[in-house]
């Protein structure tokens, strides 16, 4: 089917709803999902993904192409974020020229895009509207629910929406953390109850739909990570993902009880840490020590929290390496742990990195060596506990790569559950059958090259490979 360049295009028809994925369906990352009814349309979150060793040089952030939303932009009734990850919020700044809708979001959230609004000088341009978790709200003709779930950063949340006769379930990402150490607990008594008023979709993500059992709660990461640090006897490092809130709260934690004083490198953890104080996360965080100031401290009493856990070369952690950090320098038998996990296409950058430390007798803890990292997506267990909650007649998985929406739909299978493929540009409608395409229309991936943005396959940046 030939893709049509923008969605004025499609034949859609008053009174039914239709489901368009503009990214993040078939990759992980990069998040703009579309829905339609009676010529309007919602948009349902707005994200960047990052650059890896298959882009060009220097493409560090790549936003997805929303050409297909500029002859209905007039249309968009709302933009509806469901949480504060940079895969679902952070192409907001980048992208908001080109959609200027008003934005929904709950406080955290909001308080993260105000931040990134604000440093792109657009903050008195962009109608940002908080919403309390648990809210319902009428946008245009979509009824709106947001629920309370749990991931790694406060708010995560998902929607339901109502309109034409449908009821769609979008789960945003989620996990079920019995012991979530921020944040409110999932709100299992909506799940079952919106399963018994009627689910006809969930859009689900896919992240870790391979994976069997359950994805494990912050508080065993914890427990890990306190083990390691504890017997370290000289300067500890840890990397995480910089919005990974619930790992930071881990961290602090760690400290208070191994007696280590916090230093943070790295701008976006340092924002991260205030947003999440500002809005009541981590209360009891530990005050930080400057970088200025740790020469003050013996190496045994240092916890140094650096950006740069999957090898950003220009990241807190890749300087440490190369020892060129201007704050600090690591030293032999310091230790270095990355709390995360390896995102598919950084691996070279990693194993570069590990052997630069290494070279420098620095110790290296990964999650191989220790189960200091827990995954925020749910795993089949968690993802058939859901559905035998909220009963779906039909599921369109979407954040993930082929193999994990596929996965997901075997799933959704072995429990009797409908399921419908997607690719973004794919245009589904949503009929109480099930899932159809109907037509397809045209999607990209645009590149962050100094302060615009470019398409991947653009022959400026294609000639920075040659």
């Amino acid at each position: 089917m030939k893709p049509v360049s923008n969605l004025s295009q499609v034949p859609f028809v008053d009174g039914e709803l239709y489901f368009v994925p503009l990214g993040g369906s078939g990759e992980i990352g990069m998040n703009l999902n579309v829905y339609q009814c009676d010529g309007q349309f919602l948009l349902v979150d707005v994200g960047i993904t990052f650059g890896d060793d298959s882009t060009p040089p220097g493409i560090d952030v790549i936003c997805p192409d929303v050409s297909a939303l500029r002859s209905v932009r007039e249309q968009i009734v709302g933009i509806v974020i469901t949480h504060a990850h940079e895969d679902h919020v952070g192409a907001l700044h980048y992208l908001w020229n080109q959609l200027k809708a008003p934005v929904y979001c709950t406080p955290f959230t909001a308080s993260v895009a105000r931040r990134k609004l604000g440093e792109a000088g657009l903050l008195d341009q962009v109608p940002l509207h908080e919403v309390l978790p648990g809210s319902h709200l009428q946008l245009g003709c979509f009824d709106l629910e947001w629920v309370t779930l749990t991931h790694s950063i406060p708010e995560p949340n998902a929607l339901v929406i109502q309109t034409a006769g449908r009821c769609v379930f979008h789960t945003g990402d989620w996990k079920l953390d019995p012991h979530p150490l921020q944040g409110d607990h999932y709100d299992d008594r909506r799940l079952l109850a919106l399963g018994e008023s009627g689910v006809e979709f969930v859009v689900g993500d896919s992240t870790n739909a391979t994976v069997e059992g359950w994805s494990g709660s912050e508080a065993e990461c914890h427990k890990a990570l306190l083990e390691v640090i504890a017997k370290q006897p000289n300067r500890v490092a840890v990397t995480c993902f910089s919005s990974n809130t619930a790992r930071l709260a881990s961290l602090g934690d760690v400290a208070h009880e191994t007696g280590r004083r916090v230093t943070v490198l790295g701008r976006s953890l340092f924002n991260y840490l205030q947003t999440a104080k500002s809005t009541g996360y981590l209360k009891n965080f530990p005050e930080l020590v400057p970088t200025e100031d740790l020469d003050y401290l013996p190496r045994s009493e240092q916890l140094i929290l650096a950006t740069g856990s999957q090898g950003e070369p220009r990241a807190a952690m890749a300087r440490l390496a190369k020892g060129e950090h201007q704050d600090l320098l690591l030293e032999p038998d310091d230790t270095v742990v990355f709390s995360s996990k390896v995102i598919p296409g950084n691996e070279k950058k990693l194993d570069r990195l590990y052997d630069l430390l290494s070279q420098k007798k620095v110790h290296v803890v990964t999650e191989k060596e220790a189960p200091i990292h827990v995954s925020g997506h749910p795993c089949r267990d968690e993802l058939r506990w859901m559905y035998r909650a909220l009963r779906p007649k039909h599921v369109i998985p979407v954040h993930g790569e082929e193999r994990h929406m596929a996965a997901h739909a075997e799933l959704a299978s072995e429990l009797g559950i409908g399921s419908a493929r997607v690719v973004n540009g794919d245009v589904l409608h949503l009929a109480a059958s099930g899932a159809t395409m109907i037509a397809k229309v045209a999607t990209g991936r645009l590149g962050l090259s100094g302060s615009s943005l470019v398409p991947l396959n653009h022959r400026a940046l294609t000639e920075r490979r040659a």
